[in-house]
């Protein structure tokens, strides 16, 4: 008696399979960790054949990438769901960053970007002209660009720049922490001038 796929619980198209896999890709890496994890472990987690498997992703690291980069877009409506709540422009760049800094870390998904394995895969997709990436930056930065069309010609660099800096704030919180009124008013003094 052979094994059924996906389960017996076949998906409706391929972006479906396609989904499935990226969640089974993320179930693996995170219970067994980036380097540990095969293709034939993630084919086992989403009940399929590892021929199936590579019909929609060939190599572990673009289902990683790909799997990421979902979780990633979804992350990034929360971020602009969030910044809308703001009147102000500096309000809306502030409270992003403290957001940013507060939620990457305890995303459980997210949160592998910053482990030494996963971050080297990742590497060469951050901050790049990739379209997935673009389309993050596009998304977060959407409240700051309707409150002030006048910056929409900077808005990749601003998004980049603000992202950088709770990427580093969030790897490295030296005196001003993750989140509070010390670092509200730090992003106040020194980041709000550069940006607008």
């Amino acid at each position: 008696m052979s094994k059924q796929l996906w389960s017996g619980n076949s998906p409706k198209d391929k972006v479906e399979a396609r989904l499935r896999i990226c969640e089974a890709t993320l179930g693996c890496i995170k219970r067994m960790g980036y380097l540990k994890t095969s293709m034939s472990d993630i084919a086992r987690e989403a009940g399929i054949a590892r021929p199936t498997l590579y019909r929609y992703f060939k190599s572990k690291p673009e289902a990683f990438i790909t799997a990421i980069e979902g979780v990633g877009i979804r992350f990034a409506e929360e971020v602009a769901r969030h910044a809308k709540k703001y009147d102000t422009a500096e309000d809306r760049i502030i409270e992003v960053i403290v957001f940013l800094c507060e939620k990457l870390p305890q995303d459980e998904d997210l949160s592998l970007a910053f482990d030494r394995d996963c971050s080297e895969v990742l590497a060469s997709r951050a901050f790049s002209d990739d379209e997935t990436t673009l389309e993050f930056t596009r998304i977060a930065i959407a409240p700051l660009i309707e409150m002030r069309p006048d910056l929409s010609s900077s808005a990749d660099e601003i998004a980049e720049i603000m992202s950088r800096f709770a990427i580093s704030l969030t790897l490295f919180p030296g005196k001003y922490g993750l989140a509070g009124d010390n670092l509200r008013d730090l992003i106040r003094r020194r980041l709000i001038p550069g940006l607008l």
